[in-house]
């Protein structure tokens, strides 16, 4: 019997008393490239930073941001500390799968000291079909086969082939510890449409869904996309299961309630159709509250990163040269003050002191889960 039982922790007085475990599933570290061609349209909505975004567009030399991109501030370590903290700050033991955007960087690193039942291999898979694209969350990967399975992964996300995909999904799904889930389905990529997301989810899903065995309810998006998430799941008899898809340094505001004592019995247990979900608490603010808090974590300095202390140097941009740099190496010490300014905004506005105002300004409710 398939069963997704969705919870909400400003509903139930004790939503995790009958579970020992939670499940982090979906977050990101210093690994993830993150492009910033969305910026300018999120920038809009945040009063004083739209002009900044409208005039750097504008500019005599006006900024390319497709050719821009971020990498967030956590280590593996930090991020799976973070994760760690909030479960066993509730009371469960925790179980953590970090991942990045086609790498596994992050895992192979915590392979070295951490546990493979606490602490899968796993990998976010970016996977272009027809003019959509979408993220498969890759749980458990077996370590002898990463390094072969990420090479698949690459040269497919590459040179997309949509006759190629089944077969390589196919292999994956041979591994019986396996998770393989459709990551927040209904998101668009900068520059496609609507109209081209669904026709190639209703594609992938015709060709591929066999090999998919959940669909993600996702933490950073609004309960509206996750409700159509969960109404897809129903009609195809698919379990959802839970995606903090955390990028800064809020904790994941999803995830799993269960009774397995490691990933392969949690993993089991969604193969039979078993999901608990709990939302928490930072999930009912508004989604604009909650990204100026994210922008503020990523444009924090973090001393103990060295080489990675400042937001510009966790910024890149490719030059008409083809070469990345960090903006602390295209600015040379020498940063535009106007950006700083904005930065400075963010920070203000980010915090507790203003958050009552700015939801106000915004007029945008927190997300309720109806």
């Amino acid at each position: 019997m398939r069963e997704s039982t969705i919870r909400f922790a400003w509903r139930e007085p004790k939503p995790i008393e009958e579970f020992e475990t939670g499940v982090c599933l979906h977050g990101h570290t210093m690994y993830s490239e993150e492009c910033l061609w969305f910026l300018p349209r999120y920038l809009r909505s945040v009063p004083g930073l739209s002009q900044l975004s409208t005039y750097y567009q504008s500019a005599p030399r006006s900024v390319d941001f497709a050719r821009a991109w971020w990498t967030p501030p956590l280590s593996p370590a930090s991020a799976l500390r973070l994760e760690r903290e909030q479960m066993t700050g509730l009371g469960l033991r925790p179980i953590v799968s970090l991942t990045d955007h086609d790498k596994i960087d992050a895992g192979l690193a915590l392979g070295v000291t951490e546990n493979d039942c606490d602490t899968p291999l796993s990998v976010e898979w970016t996977v272009p079909y027809e003019r959509a694209i979408f993220h498969l969350g890759v749980h458990n990967i077996p370590r002898t086969a990463a390094r072969e399975w990420m090479d698949a992964m690459t040269e497919y996300t590459a040179a997309p082939d949509e006759n190629a995909l089944p077969a390589i999904l196919d292999e994956f799904a041979r591994v019986p510890d396996l998770l393989i889930v459709l990551n927040h389905p209904f998101w668009q990529e900068e520059g496609v449409t609507e109209d081209q997301q669904l026709s190639g989810l209703e594609r992938i899903l015709g060709e591929c869904g066999h090999w998919l065995q959940a669909l993600e309810l996702n933490g950073t998006r609004r309960w509206k996309e996750n409700a159509d998430t969960l109404e897809l799941a129903n009609a195809l008899s698919l379990p959802v299961i839970s995606g903090g898809d955390r990028h800064a340094c809020e904790p994941a505001a999803c995830i799993n309630l269960t009774h397995a004592r490691s990933f392969v019995e949690f993993v089991a247990e969604i193969h039979d159709g078993q999901s608990q979900i709990l939302f928490l608490p930072q999930y009912r603010e508004p989604m604009a509250q909650r990204l100026l808090e994210a922008m503020r974590d990523i444009l924090a300095d973090y001393p103990e990163y060295p080489g990675r202390e400042r937001w510009q140097d966790r910024i890149f941009y490719r030059g008409d040269d083809g070469v990345a740099r960090t903006l602390a190496q295209v600015w040379q010490g020498r940063g535009p003050r106007l950006l700083h300014a904005a930065v400075g905004i963010v920070h203000l506005a980010a915090g507790a002191g203003l958050r009552p105002a700015l939801r106000w300004i915004l007029s945008e409710q927190g997300e309720s889960g109806s």
